[in-house]
């Protein structure tokens, strides 16, 4: 496995391979000292510009793997607790475990990024990091952006309800306002449903929440391991509103036609699902392994879906 910032490049310049310079110039230069002695300068700083052109090609063009050598740059929000947050000034959480698992499975030193959700994809197309592992779900717009690996857990889209509410199906709710979070599937989901009263959107899906517990909305949407999570670990005045409306299986997202980072990702990523790493991970998280889904979760003790 490769983890050069440059790998596995099979084409190297040559010095024949300098326009105008064969067989028949450098045994007329024999001829002229002179004469060599001012092609051999003129003939080392072509070289040095060609050698410096396909460098660059293959770092930073079309072709380029990782933007450093030896290291994996990271994307992620960073306020997608428990997947992605900060405790103090440390990030933490599902995403950044398993980034790391990943980086220390490929030999490469870790360093992560954190950016609005919807500034994500933005920020690999230029070449900001190598890969978002953010809980991005692949859709048809988002992969003519990017490339998305395979999947690395499975969860669901949920509307999260106060305890008091008497919501069983937030369907059936009369023209509900949801808060949502910007640039999301959830977002994209609510646009199409005519039962949604009023979307507020937020740069947090947390945020949504918050506001949902003290009364300012009818519900948030967010994934259904978030919700579970805030109820559980932050407290919160809140509950599950019915089954997920649909469920997303999110993946790692690399530029566009970088396919030797994307294979060895999902090489990373089977392997530690294999051993048990992502599984140790998991559980630490949410006292399961999501990586196919799973009934229980954090709180789920207290997910009252039918306020009883």
């Amino acid at each position: 496995m490769s983890t050069s910032g440059c790998p596995r490049q099979r084409r190297r310049a040559r010095p024949s391979a300098v326009p105008g310079h064969d067989g028949a110039g450098t045994e007329e230069m024999r001829t002229d000292m002179s004469k060599t002695q001012k092609t051999v300068r003129r003939v080392g700083a072509m070289a040095a510009v060609a050698t410096a052109a396909l460098t660059l090609t293959a770092c930073g063009g079309g072709d380029a793997k990782l933007l450093n050598d030896g290291e994996l740059v990271v994307a992620m929000s960073g306020e997608f607790q428990p997947f992605s947050h900060f405790e103090g000034d440390q990030l933490t959480g599902f995403d950044y475990d398993i980034a790391a698992a990943i980086a220390d499975e490929l030999g490469l030193e870790l360093k992560t990024e954190t950016g609005a959700f919807d500034s994500l994809i933005q920020g690999v197309k230029s070449d900001r990091y190598d890969v978002l592992i953010a809980s991005m779900t692949p859709t048809p717009e988002r992969d003519e952006q990017v490339d998305f690996s395979d999947p690395y857990y499975t969860s669901g889209a949920q509307v999260f309800v106060t305890n008091d509410s008497d919501c069983q199906d937030p369907t059936q709710l009369d023209s509900p306002s949801i808060g949502v979070a910007t640039g999301t599937t959830y977002e994209t989901f609510l646009q199409e449903e005519d039962w949604v009263g009023e979307i507020v959107t937020f740069s947090s899906d947390i945020t949504a929440l918050e506001d949902t517990e003290v009364g300012r909305l009818d519900g948030g949407m967010t994934d259904r391991l978030v919700g579970l999570y805030q109820i559980d670990q932050a407290g919160r005045d809140l509950r599950a509103c019915g089954d997920p409306l649909y469920t997303e299986e999110p993946a790692f997202a690399v530029r566009e036609g970088n396919t030797e980072l994307l294979d060895e990702l999902n090489e990373a990523l089977a392997t530690i699902i294999e051993d048990g790493t992502y599984t140790e991970i998991s559980q630490e998280w949410f006292g399961v392994d999501i990586l196919e889904g799973a009934s229980g979760g954090p709180g789920d003790d207290a997910e009252q879906t039918s306020g009883d």
